[in-house]
């Protein structure tokens, strides 16, 4: 798995194969980004944005935002062995503009950073979404984009563009009070 664009274009990202998490595809994350970049439904500037890779694994859509000019990324990941494939990989770049957790995203509350204005949330799918309504969502910031990969079924009042894929889907939403 490689970095698409930006910096880091080409780089090669570690996967650690005895992991039970997919890593998103090359085509999902430069969909991903096409659509932060170019949608005048999200009018986004990653440049300006804070951006929050809470399940990260790889690390790679965190990655593909660092590469990409982000203000800054925050990665989070509950599994060791992910969090420490993402630092040996940043420890060999010019970045500092990062911040690297191991927490379980769904025990501890205050994880997600205030100051986060995009927040990617792909969960592992055997996850109930309920939880992840209950524990995630209010720790989010209010106008905060969150961005939701998914292979279950999710329709929700906030929502402002989804992307369907053969086996997963891309939700977009605008954090309000509400959620």
């Amino acid at each position: 798995m490689k970095i698409i664009s930006g910096r880091l274009k080409g780089r090669s990202i570690k996967i650690n194969k005895g992991n039970s998490f997919r890593p998103t595809l090359s085509r999902i994350r430069e969909d991903l980004f096409n659509l932060l970049e170019h949608s005048k439904i999200l009018n986004i500037n990653i440049k300006d944005n804070v951006f929050y890779d809470l399940f990260c694994g790889s690390g790679s859509v965190g990655l593909e935002a660092l590469s990409r000019g982000a203000k800054k990324v925050i990665f989070n990941d509950i599994d060791n062995l992910n969090v420490q494939s993402v630092k040996d990989f940043l420890i060999k770049t010019e970045f500092d503009n990062y911040e690297i957790y191991n927490n379980n995203a769904f025990a501890n509350k205050g994880l997600i950073s205030k100051e986060a204005n995009i927040v990617y949330i792909d969960p592992p799918y055997i996850n109930d979404l309920k939880l992840l309504e209950k524990n995630i969502f209010p720790q989010i910031a209010n106008n905060c984009l969150i961005i939701f990969e998914t292979n279950q079924k999710f329709e929700h009042q906030d929502l402002i563009l989804k992307k369907e894929y053969k086996n997963k889907d891309l939700i977009f939403l605008k954090k309000t009070n509400d959620i």
